[in-house]
């Protein structure tokens, strides 16, 4: 594809033209998802990393702004998603890992209290989701499932896992808000 094409493309996607969107996609979906797996190692969650990028491009593709090459945008719009996902999924294990394990970097005893609080507020705010909600919370965050993973052993989409997960998350935080 040269220059000329792909800036067209790029005129007539952001004026909400879907074919021209769906030219994009097929053209950088897999390119992009192999970078992304250089980060993640996750086939499948580079593949959600890109298909989330393409949607927020198509979202916002009236506010648009490429200052370089169309594909020095992407692929540095893909490194970064990836970094965030990584980051995020070390806080999240490191977090479940003192809750789970009890350490703590503190020997302080009100921070050995606190600690407590916090784990026992964690395991209420569990008991409290709805049943099918902790299962998929469960499976994705200690099991280790993907979503694909955890869609094919409860018989749900993979957008319905993401839902529970979503909830999940939402719920988690708003009964740890204290602690956060």
């Amino acid at each position: 594809m040269d220059a000329n094409e792909l800036n067209s493309l790029i005129n007539q996607m952001k004026a909400g033209d879907k074919e021209s969107f769906n030219k994009l996609f097929r053209r950088y979906y897999s390119p992009l998802v192999r970078f992304c797996v250089r980060f993640v190692a996750d086939q499948d969650v580079a593949a959600e990393i890109v298909q989330d990028l393409f949607v927020k491009i198509w979202t916002g593709r009236d506010k648009l702004k490429i200052a370089s090459s169309f594909d020095s945008y992407m692929m540095g719009s893909v490194r970064n998603a990836a970094y965030t996902y990584i980051n995020s999924q070390r806080s999240h294990n490191e977090a479940h890992m003192m809750i789970y394990t009890g350490e703590s970097d503190e020997t302080d005893p009100s921070d050995q209290l606190q600690s407590n609080n916090l784990e026992e507020s964690y395991r209420k705010v569990l008991a409290e989701m709805p049943e099918k909600r902790r299962e998929v919370f469960l499976a994705s965050r200690f099991d280790g499932l993907k979503y694909t993973e955890i869609a094919e052993k409860f018989n749900l989409s993979p957008k319905t896992v993401e839902a529970h997960m979503m909830a999940a998350i939402k719920q988690l935080r708003e009964g740890l808000k204290e602690y956060l």
